[in-house]
């Protein structure tokens, strides 16, 4: 992040996750929380050349029958190495998925730098790649594998679990 041309590629970034929006966007985002300030002025909204971690916080709005009935609010760390480190996302939101640890952790293939992840990887195909996934577990790596063989073997148990979860913590998609 030391560099001025970072910067502004983080800024473009999350320019990107602002134009989306929770009813008509694809995918469907509302970004909360960003390391730059809202009025217009760049050199103001210039990210911190500081070697820390960067958070951006927003909700997701996933499609499938379970999950559709709320938001959930996840969270990206980028390193002081972004774009060339792939970054971190978490749910702050608790959710019953077999690719969500307890807690909250999200893995992807697209964020892990050993496998498909690039720099030319933008924040909103990160967002696009977590909402696939809650719509449609990737059940080959489950974060947490008792609740991906229930997903397999007992599918009804699993949608009551989830919904149940969904209803008590996911916020409302408004």
């Amino acid at each position: 992040m030391a560099t001025p041309k970072l910067n502004k590629e983080l800024y473009n970034n999350i320019t990107r996750l602002k134009l989306l929006n929770a009813t008509t966007s694809d995918p469907k985002f509302v970004l909360e929380k960003s390391p730059f300030k809202e009025d217009n002025d760049e050199e103001e909204t210039a990210a911190s050349a500081t070697p820390k971690d960067i958070l951006i916080i927003g909700r997701i709005f996933p499609e499938s029958e379970i999950f559709k009935e709320g938001a959930f609010q996840i969270e990206m760390k980028l390193t002081p190495n972004f774009p060339f480190d792939p970054p971190e996302v978490r749910f702050l939101t608790q959710i019953y998925h077999p690719n969500v640890a307890e807690d909250g952790k999200f893995c992807h293939e697209l964020l892990v730098k050993e496998a498909k992840y690039s720099s030319k990887v933008a924040l909103v195909d990160v967002v696009k790649a977590v909402i696939q996934y809650i719509d449609k577990p990737n059940l080959e790596h489950p974060m947490r594998a008792n609740v991906g063989c229930e997903y397999v073997e007992n599918r009804s148990e699993f949608n009551r679990k989830a919904l149940e979860c969904v209803r008590q913590h996911a916020l409302p998609r408004n």
